[in-house]
């Protein structure tokens, strides 16, 4: 190793751990709908591609610049970033043509491997800066028992495109051909609920009415989703109007009798959570005509879609007007990879403003050149000073390249 490069071990928080081949094909659709860089390892060279196509065989990756010493049978290392982790497996490549190649499909893929990259001192001759959000104030949505944050897409959900327009017209076209009516309607100002939604937003759990002909759920039918049972909506019913016990059961027989008047067969409201908020509300109905009830599959599915739904919201800055006071701070940095970097003070004034696995909007700046990241706290300690690691995450092509141009000049 050179004189001017040191290497200091900030490492990953997250033990290193191997998916689940299920969640392994997730995961590459994911990729290939959100264009997530492969970095293709082969030689201590790193050469950047993007997955176009998966099969159980092989994958198909195409090379912006393709590196003239891959060849065909090298055995290579891929590493990505996905959901705040980076991910890697070894595989070999298989056929190269043009400036694409197919890569052998991995059996094995392990979460939250080493690190990638060897940290150069740059003796403060680098600058980041970084936003501190401020408080978190009250927003405009009723408030609910439930309180759910969506810190990444559901697994389960097959929506892998995170805009807020094509996550709904997808699950709008899916329930357009599975149920009679559906319908999502937000709730940002909205005041005013009928008795079947005041239940849903108060305690932020799923009405579910399979069929209008049988009694109400008395117990939880589905592991991990939880619905609105019987004692539920007596206990709702008593202290919404003060009914007696004697006449509750005569209440919810009118209650399902309406809704054959209204010539409704089956019945779902899904609340979309976030924090504590019920910020809408996801309603499927299947009429007399149809006369069939809503299956707990499409139950289960229309739960996952209101977690991702909730989710692409606030990555889409939905609810951004929560964080208020947000402060600017400019720090030297202490060493530097494409990976990410570290900051070394003297004092604990970043102690309760650089917390550990948050993301903060980032700015570099090298000799009047600047660029914005996204980064992730991965390591704080204290000996004789106070020592921070920060993590890339999220890195477009552009801003890899600019990282790579940066580390080389070092």
């Amino acid at each position: 190793m050179s004189d001017n490069v040191s290497s200091i071990n900030i490492g990953f928080e997250a033990k290193s751990s191997v998916i689940s081949s299920i969640e392994k094909e997730f995961i590459f659709k994911f990729i290939i709908q959100n264009k997530i860089n492969f970095e293709i390892i082969y030689n201590k060279k790193v050469t950047l591609a993007l997955l176009l196509v998966q099969t159980p065989k092989d994958m198909e990756i195409e090379f912006p610049v393709l590196n003239e010493e891959l060849i065909e049978g090298a055995k290579v290392e891929v590493v990505f970033y996905f959901l705040n982790n980076f991910h890697k497996f070894n595989s070999e490549i298989m056929r190269i043509y043009d400036n694409k190649a197919l890569l052998k499909n991995p059996e094995i893929i392990t979460k939250n491997p080493q690190r990638k990259f060897e940290r150069k001192s740059v003796n403060d001759k680098i600058n980041v800066g970084f936003k501190i959000k401020g408080e978190v104030v009250l927003l405009d949505y009723p408030q609910s028992e439930t309180n759910y944050y969506p810190s990444k897409p559901p697994i389960e959900a097959d929506f892998f495109d995170l805009k807020i327009e094509k996550v709904i017209e997808r699950f709008n076209t899916k329930m357009s051909t599975l149920v009679s009516e559906n319908k999502i309607r937000m709730l940002r100002n909205v005041k005013q609920f009928d008795y079947e939604e005041q239940m849903v937003v108060k305690t932020g759990r799923i009405l579910y009415i399979q069929n209008i002909y049988a009694d109400i759920p008395q117990k939880q039918i589905m592991p991990g989703v939880n619905i609105l049972l019987k004692s539920d909506w007596i206990k709702y019913e008593r202290l919404k109007h003060k009914t007696q016990p004697y006449l509750i059961n005569n209440v919810l027989s009118k209650y399902l009798s309406d809704l054959a008047e209204k010539e409704i067969f089956s019945k779902a409201i899904v609340p979309i959570l976030y924090r504590n908020y019920v910020v809408g509300l996801i309603y499927l109905v299947n009429t007399i005509q149809k006369r069939e009830p809503i299956s707990l599959k499409l139950l289960t599915y229309a739960y996952q879609f209101s977690k991702l739904l909730s989710y692409s919201l606030r990555i889409n800055g939905y609810f951004k007007e929560e964080e208020i006071n947000t402060k600017y701070y400019t720090v030297s940095i202490n060493d530097f990879s494409p990976g990410g970097l570290s900051v070394i003070k003297n004092d604990d004034f970043y102690e309760d403003k650089l917390l550990l696995n948050h993301n903060l909007d980032v700015k570099l700046d090298s000799k009047g050149k600047e660029f914005n990241l996204l980064a992730k706290v991965v390591r704080k300690f204290k000996n004789d000073f106070y020592h921070y690691g920060f993590m890339f995450i999220d890195i477009t092509l552009e801003d890899h390249i600019k990282l790579m141009e940066l580390y080389n000049s070092i």
